[in-house]
């Protein structure tokens, strides 16, 4: 049930990116990397996604840190 979730998640992540790519008239359509990250991107969202928030509550936390010294 849970690959089932991911790989749903994964394909609508995928079919999102790939309307924005396609729609987006800066990146050439035959650029090899854009689209080998519009493939993997989707198949590793649930590691990146939590680090990346992980990440950014890090910083906001040494900010307010810095702020608090000052």
């Amino acid at each position: 049930m849970i690959i089932i979730g991911y790989f749903s998640i994964a394909l609508i992540v995928f079919f999102v990116w790939f309307k924005r790519f396609w729609n987006d008239t800066a990146t050439s359509k035959k650029d090899l990397i854009s689209w080998i990250a519009l493939v993997i991107g989707p198949l590793v969202w649930p590691v990146v996604l939590p680090l990346s928030l992980l990440q950014i509550s890090s910083r906001k936390s040494v900010v307010q840190a810095a702020k608090s010294e000052q």
